[in-house]
């Protein structure tokens, strides 16, 4: 695995485990407000407890929300931060992708030397040998 691949492993994990513990509690406070509301005989008492039961429920929902929303902001800068690497480090991949697309534009016309300009007075120029098969 790769530097951004760990990242994002990391950050998954750490997506689900806040949300396991966030369910985790909201479970308990239920379960111990289901007994009191099993225990109280007053109807009021019954009726404050159940208010705070959907309470709990609401906050609940709330922290999942806000956790899920970190979550999709840390991953959107991540994949930027990945996308911005990638400009600046094409793999060895893309940069094949790059260089058979320059040859087939270069054979299309009919040469086998194509020169291209870099930056402000920076020019190359790339000569090609040999054909481009279906294996290359």
């Amino acid at each position: 695995m790769n530097e951004f691949e760990k990242k994002f492993n990391a950050l998954r994990i750490q997506y689900r485990d806040e949300r396991v513990q966030i369910t985790k509690d909201c479970a308990l406070a239920i379960g111990h407000l289901n007994t009191a509301i099993g225990a109280v005989k007053s109807p009021e008492a019954r009726d404050a407890l159940r208010a705070e039961k959907a309470r709990i429920y609401e906050a609940t929902r709330n922290s999942i929300k806000y956790s899920r929303l970190c979550y999709r902001q840390q991953l959107d800068a991540l994949e930027d931060e990945l996308r911005t690497h990638y400009e600046k480090h094409p793999s060895r991949r893309q940069i094949r992708h790059a260089l058979r697309a320059l040859l087939r534009s270069t054979q299309d016309t009919g040469d086998q030397t194509v020169t291209l300009s870099l930056g402000k007075g920076i020019r190359c120029t790339v000569t090609f040998t040999g054909q481009l098969t279906p294996d290359n």
